[in-house]
């Protein structure tokens, strides 16, 4: 009886669904709550060896000989068999999410590259994008897959070797847009759509990215994936979208548009609170922000405790080398480039240490001076944290990108290069000539302005037109006027730029190039006063006629004498009277007595 009353509870808690509208008993209803119900194992073929495993116990173990099964079909280019083992692997396994991922990769990756035609590539990464969404159909709760699903679309589609084409293709593919659609994407939108009014690949992806992240801030928790990770590729997809665009010659208003939308998903992507490993959140476009608070702290700790403070900063400047301490004590306005910098280190040598401050600073004050010392070091912790996020993404660079390039004039320059790559294919080799020359001005100027670029991926274009220049006008060498002569000869000596030192070199080079004219130019004042004094000395003497030497004889008797200035400036005085002011009169000329012609 005991037995017989026990199976009436195991019976209402695992009867199974019927199908029709009875849901079943509670693990059934829970099974379908929580999406882990698996009534696509029906669909293995029953007679095969995978279905008799999974009937007895033994899934793990099917699962694992379909595994290598998938991988000897694809050494063998058994593709039929190939999808056949994936799709039982799948049912075997449906809330593994490396099943969906890995084989997802098998496919777009592994097996695509296996043909020769790139329509059939795109057959199989399309395949493989239509795996992912599979699996993300499987598993609602798995913002991981939902977000390799939107990496996919971006990632695979338009950095692969054929991005061109495939590109094309996706924005052309129906089929695939109509699944999207029934998958609740909105590739109709204006958020899904490139230039041209078809669906891009990267906004595309970018809007599967954002389904994720609205999962995970519905309370779904991230796994096997870092936050950072997580969050910044959605703003990131925007700025390669703007770049793929410009390289497919969109260089227009579309392309600032789209640069401007790039810099706003980046700015929000500042504003984001990203979780960490410690007990707080950071939000990376908070960085200045903490500074100014950290800064605002210490200077009421200082105030605070101002007696103690400046006796412990006292002592620690009395400690400093006697040149150091000149630096520390020269006032600001005196010091040099050198010794401004070099007070970022001496501040930091002569900051005392903020516990023994509070402890030597009055009693009536120490206990709010230790309350402000642990509000600084939670700014700190939260401001280095900041700081190291922003570095593994390179916040800054995005950020500057971002910016840079939705300036008219950085558009400009990207078309004018365009222009003068096509003329080079037209074979206009003049028309291209003055187009890169006027191109080169201006991207002189925007590295000038913003030298992290010249690590960007158009540092690797523009040194490829640098040398179709070089071509064009038949030169292996640049003249050193040239605009970009700095970016081009670090690109040829090492290959790649650091920014900072292209930052350093450059201001080098300003400065060489400013002392160079300023000594042309006074070389070229000698040479021209030399070339006036040889023209003055090359003067043949006048010769008066007689009538003219009268005439100066009686003008110079009836005039006071003049002071004259030589040639090389300094006045001299000609003695034209004598010492008591009285003219001296002129000596009577002999007549001269031509002798008549014979």
């Amino acid at each position: 009886m005991i037995l017989l009353g026990m199976l009436v509870p195991l019976y209402l808690l695992g009867q199974p669904s019927s199908g029709g509208g009875d849901a079943g008993g509670r693990l059934s209803e829970m099974r379908v709550k929580f999406n882990i119900a698996e009534s696509d194992l029906g669909e293995i073929s029953p007679a095969s060896e995978t279905m008799k495993l999974a009937s007895l116990g033994l899934r793990g173990v099917a699962a694992t000989l379909l595994w290598n099964k998938a991988h000897e079909y694809r050494v063998m280019h058994e593709w039929d068999r190939l999808k056949a083992a994936l799709n039982n692997i799948a049912l075997l396994q449906p809330h593994y999410d490396k099943v969906w991922e890995h084989q997802a990769h098998n496919l777009a990756y592994n097996v695509s590259i296996e043909f020769d035609d790139y329509r059939q590539r795109y057959e199989m990464v399309r395949e493989g994008t239509e795996f992912l969404t599979r699996g993300v159909r499987q598993n609602r709760n798995a913002p991981r897959l939902v977000w390799y699903t939107g990496w996919f679309y971006g990632q695979k589609m338009g950095v692969s070797d054929e991005k061109v084409q495939f590109r094309r293709l996706f924005a052309d593919d129906d089929v695939l847009h109509e699944s999207l659609m029934d998958e609740q994407i909105p590739i109709d939108s204006p958020d899904a759509l490139g230039p041209f009014g078809k669906p891009d690949n990267w906004l595309v992806g970018r809007l599967w990215l954002e389904r994720g992240y609205g999962l995970v801030d519905s309370g779904v928790k991230i796994r096997r994936q870092t936050p950072l990770n997580f969050y910044e590729t959605g703003p990131k997809w925007r700025i390669k979208h703007a770049e793929a665009i410009e390289d497919e010659g969109v260089l227009n208003a579309k392309a600032k548009s789209a640069w401007e939308l790039a810099s706003k998903a980046w700015e929000d992507f500042g504003k984001r609170s990203i979780p960490t490993l410690l007990p707080f959140t950071v939000k990376l476009g908070q960085l200045e922000e903490l500074e100014n608070l950290r800064e605002e702290k210490l200077q009421q700790f200082r105030e605070l405790t101002k007696e103690a403070y400046d006796a412990a900063v006292a002592e620690k400047v009395a400690e400093l080398p006697v040149d150091v301490k000149k630096v520390y004590e020269r006032a600001p306005e005196e010091r040099t480039e050198a010794g401004k910098e070099q007070m970022k280190y001496i501040a930091a040598m002569v900051r005392p240490d903020l516990g023994e401050v509070a402890k030597n600073s009055d009693p009536s004050v120490r206990l709010k001076a230790v309350s402000l010392i642990g509000e600084m070091k939670d700014l700190s912790e939260r401001h280095n944290k900041t700081r190291g996020y922003r570095d593994q993404i390179n916040f800054d660079y995005w950020e500057t990108l971002a910016q840079a390039e939705q300036e008219d004039r950085t558009l400009e320059a990207r078309k004018l290069i365009y222009d003068a790559e096509k003329a080079i294919t037209d074979a206009e080799l003049f028309k291209a000539t003055e187009l890169f020359e006027k191109a080169f001005v201006q991207w002189a100027e925007i590295f000038d302005d913003y030298p992290v670029l010249v690590i960007d991926d158009t540092a690797d274009d523009l040194f490829e037109s640098i040398r179709h220049y070089m071509n064009v006008i038949d030169s292996e060498d640049l003249p050193e006027n040239f605009p970009l002569y700095t970016f081009a000869t670090m690109m040829r000596d090492y290959g790649d730029i650091d920014h900072n030192a292209y930052a350093e070199f450059r201001e080098t080079q300003k400065e060489k190039a400013a002392a160079r004219r300023k000594e042309l130019e006074e070389q070229e004042r000698k040479r021209e006063l030399a070339a006036a004094d040889e023209e003055e000395s090359k003067e043949p003497p006048q010769v008066d006629s007689d009538d003219d030497a009268d005439a100066k004889t009686d003008n110079a008797n009836a005039e006071t004498p003049m002071k004259e200035k030589s040639a090389d400036g300094e006045a001299s005085d000609e003695k034209a009277a004598d010492s008591d002011g009285t003219a001296v009169p002129a000596e009577p000329k002999e007549d001269v007595v031509e002798t008549p012609p014979v």
